[in-house]
């Protein structure tokens, strides 16, 4: 599974504030780990607007929606959770992607 690519993703059983459903998600770990490992960390979209650099970016239209990572939501899950593919983020989308992470995370 490669770096970027959107697909749909089961995150059922969850708690809240933990996103839930069926969603499409941005795989965000590396393409030679996902080989790998039997698991992805993902960042759950949702078509909630608006933008809020950096918890929640604008990444395009996925599932015939707008679609916004919500950059909180990031998560490691089973590849079992994985469905149908979507399409994948453009170089720069990722970047950006990318950033928000890196300022969410320190």
């Amino acid at each position: 599974m490669k770096r970027g690519t959107v697909v749909w993703v089961d995150l059922s059983d969850t708690q809240p504030p933990e996103m839930g459903k069926v969603r499409p998600g941005i795989i965000v770990s590396g393409t030679a780990h996902n080989e790998v490992l039997h698991t992805v960390v993902v960042v759950p979209t949702s078509s909630v607007p608006p933008e809020i650099r950096p918890l929640r970016l604008a990444v395009g239209r996925f599932a015939g929606q707008s679609s916004f990572a919500v950059i909180p939501g990031i998560r490691q899950i089973s590849k079992s959770r994985l469905r149908a593919t979507l399409g994948e983020l453009s170089h720069a989308q990722l970047a950006e992607l990318d950033a928000c992470l890196e300022a969410y995370l320190r």
